[in-house]
């Protein structure tokens, strides 16, 4: 009974968040914390990937990186004012399907899987390690078996999704 509610709750997340994009992207971005950080100093970032599918794990960290280097942050994976952290998670919406993994599937399974593709951002301040920033980028699918990632069609809605998703970051006008 709580397992039904807890996936409830994420598809109608997952709804909510995709219904209030208005401008017909596939992909919904929630804003979880803005600004308590010392965004006058930030000039640069370090970027890790995290439970990211290899096939995901170049395009969708790239496409994040255009958006924030428009922001006016440069990578620097050495030495940086903030750490980002750009974590995948996958949440199965129907109970039978939650040992299935959507990207390790047997060729006998017939089976069409419904999930919520979410990866979730968070800037952490390197001096302190105080979480500054975070957001959220999802979408639902449904997968039959042999169907793959289309990535030249997504990459157009992960940049899209990235962009969006900052809108509230200062920019480096606003930062002088």
């Amino acid at each position: 009974m709580i397992f039904k509610k807890i996936v409830l709750s994420f598809v109608c997340l997952a709804i909510l968040t995709s219904c209030s994009l208005g401008d017909g992207m596939q992909i919904g971005t929630h804003l979880k914390l803005c600004c308590p950080g010392n965004y006058s100093r930030y000039t640069e970032y370090s970027l890790e990937t995290r439970d990211m599918p290899l096939f995901l794990r170049d395009y969708v960290a790239n496409e994040f990186n255009i958006a924030v280097q428009e922001k006016g942050l440069s990578r620097n994976d050495q030495m940086n004012d903030l750490k980002i952290v750009l974590r995948y998670n996958h949440v199965n919406l129907f109970p039978a399907q939650q040992d299935i993994d959507p990207f390790m599937r047997r060729g006998s399974s017939s089976v069409e899987l419904r999930y919520i593709a979410t990866f979730e951002i968070e800037m952490y301040e390197t001096s302190t390690a105080e979480l500054v920033w975070a957001g959220s980028v999802s979408r639902i699918h449904s997968v039959v078996p042999g169907e793959y990632m289309h990535e030249e069609r997504a990459r157009a809605e992960f940049q899209a999704a990235f962009r969006k998703l900052p809108k509230g970051y200062p920019s480096p006008q606003m930062r002088l």
